[in-house]
């Protein structure tokens, strides 16, 4: 009988004990107060203040990730958008507000599309012979990526302004000279040319894809190229690059002619009907020196190059692209190696930097450390578009977003992105009615 009430008491006990820690438990989380057996919950204020330490760009983390936030893409490239605040400035300093009439691609033969952002969505006003088997894989790639960055703006709870706005995805924008209020968006401007100035620069389509058949996406394509990361002492001591000459035969004949033989060079012409000295992309990241050549205006190779973690050897520019202000030709930030146009220094450089390999190490790393790791990500591509449009907006009416020809009806101008990928054809389509 005393065992029994041994036991009982033993239970009771237990229970009691069980009693207070759950009461502790439950004083602790509603606020009122703590206890030093119990790990502590942050209260709301603790809460936000975790919130509010300064974040912090990760690579493996945030680098496909498209939905950062505005602050977060700040944070994350600060030096990214140099060519929207140029753009921003100009039309500023013109005192012009860019209207529908400048948004026309009259003056485009082919190659143009007219384009509506409202409500984060995206809608096609107009196309002009863009959709030709010539043009409809550049003007597919580029609205995915916008529509990828809306997308992005839509998760990150960013509303972007709505706009309209041209588009072309031709090497040049041809743009109008002398004093005309045109505007569009391009791949490339000419730093030569004043009236290209009034070209948005946006990232091209070889973001989306590119390649040859088979290359996958541009940022498929960065994986495969880091299977050869290695050190540079380590790789094939050359220079190496593989191109047409006829895209720019000024420029790339006098490249192949100089490296005729020469030992710290592996340089030929590719030719694409039998492929003909063909190599994969992620091949050319085997060499210590990969070298970027200008074609018929721009080029898209350099991205690509900047997927290896080998030294980028560029010439001097005539074309820039919405990144190509984050190349460092000397200092502590040098991210490639710079030559002449005509070559002549060429293989001063190359023979340098074979001998001086921690030298190349460095300009290496800071290439893939500024472009592979950051500035050519995906989530860096998307806050760039996000940006474009903000910038955009700020020297742009607002637009008209229903179609005023239809009385008493409210229907959206254009036609959704979504219809128009399925659609596959120029728009307006004499095939669909009703609109």
């Amino acid at each position: 009988m005393a065992t029994a009430r041994l036991g009982l008491g033993f239970v009771c006990g237990l229970l009691l004990t069980l009693l207070v820690l759950q009461t502790l438990v439950f004083w602790h989380y509603s606020g009122e107060g703590s206890s030093p057996l119990i790990r502590t919950r942050p209260t709301a204020s603790l809460h936000n203040a975790h919130i509010d330490q300064p974040w912090h760009f990760d690579t493996a983390r945030d680098a496909n990730n498209i939905a950062l936030t505005a602050s977060q893409c700040d944070a994350a490239f600060p030096k990214l958008y140099a060519e929207i605040d140029r753009s921003v400035k100009l039309w500023h300093d013109k005192k012009h507000i860019i209207t529908a009439e400048d948004t026309s691609i009259s003056w485009r033969r082919d190659a143009a599309f007219r384009l509506l952002i409202h409500n984060n969505t995206l809608r096609i006003l107009e196309t002009k012979d863009a959709m030709n088997d010539a043009y409809r894989p550049r003007v597919l790639a580029v609205m995915n990526q916008l529509h990828n960055a809306l997308l992005g703006a839509q998760v990150s709870g960013e509303q972007l302004p709505d706009i309209e706005f041209a588009v072309t995805v031709d090497d040049m924008s041809l743009i109008p000279n002398g004093n005309d209020t045109h505007a569009i968006w391009a791949f490339t401007r000419r730093l030569v040319d004043r009236d290209q100035d009034r070209c948005w620069l946006i990232p091209d389509f070889n973001f989306w894809q590119g390649g040859p058949p088979g290359t996958g996406s541009f940022y498929e394509a960065g994986r495969r190229a880091r299977r050869n990361d290695g050190a540079v002492a380590g790789k094939i001591p050359k220079v190496v690059w593989r191109g047409v000459a006829w895209t720019n035969e000024g420029l790339r004949g006098p490249l192949l002619e100089k490296t005729i033989g020469k030992a710290w060079a592996d340089v030929e012409e590719t030719v694409w009907e039998n492929r003909t000295n063909f190599m994969e992309l992620d091949e050319l990241c085997k060499y210590a020196f990969v070298l970027h050549t200008e074609g018929r205006s721009w080029s898209g190779r350099l991205k690509y190059l900047m997927n290896c973690d080998s030294v980028p050897i560029v010439h001097n520019l005539d074309w820039t692209t919405h990144w190509y202000h984050l190349l460092v030709p000397k200092g502590k930030q040098q991210n490639h190696v710079p030559v002449k146009r005509d070559w002549s220094d060429l293989e001063k450089k190359v023979k340098h930097y074979l001998i001086d390999t921690p030298a190349a190490q460095r300009v290496a790393e800071r290439a893939v450390e500024t472009f592979r790791d950051r500035y050519l990500t995906a989530a860096a591509e998307a806050c760039y578009w996000r940006r474009l449009v903000e910038g955009y907006s700020e020297v742009a009416v607002t637009p008209e977003i229903y179609d005023s020809s239809l009385v008493g009806e409210k229907s959206l101008r254009g036609i959704s992105f979504e219809e128009f990928v399925l659609l596959g054809t120029e728009w307006p389509s004499p095939a669909v009615t009703g609109r």
